[in-house]
């Protein structure tokens, strides 16, 4: 169930950035300086919001899913960027304790790319 959860975010937020009208024809909005190198500082599994938001500033948009389970990821905060293939979003779910748990990247076209991921500090891995 949690993972359904966390794709269903992961899918609202996809929706949302691809209805984005094309830039050309929509008033500018801020891509940030977010860049891929600045995301490989962040330590998933350890990073808090007050880290995030000093290594990345504060995030472009903030959403909170609290209709999913309450022990989900539900805060997320995105950020704007662009690399050499387009701007992108970046997602950062935070579990309830407020460590950064999902990283992914939404282009402006394309599936969503988890870029690090790490379970619950009571998730055990079973064989």
């Amino acid at each position: 169930m949690k993972y359904a959860c966390i794709l269903v975010t992961l899918c609202l937020a996809a929706s949302a950035f691809a209805a984005t009208p094309d830039a050309s024809k929509a008033a500018a909005f801020p891509t940030g300086e977010i860049t891929l190198e600045m995301l490989a500082k962040i330590k998933v599994g350890d990073t808090n919001r007050a880290q995030m938001r000093e290594m990345l500033g504060a995030p472009w948009r903030t959403n909170n899913y609290g209709d999913c389970n309450v022990v989900d990821y539900q805060e997320t905060w995105e950020y704007l960027g662009h690399d050499a293939e387009g701007r992108f979003k970046i997602s950062v779910e935070f579990d309830e304790a407020g460590i950064a748990r999902i990283v992914a990247k939404t282009p402006a076209k394309g599936p969503i790319i988890v870029l690090a991921a790490a379970p619950p500090p009571s998730a055990k891995h079973v064989h």
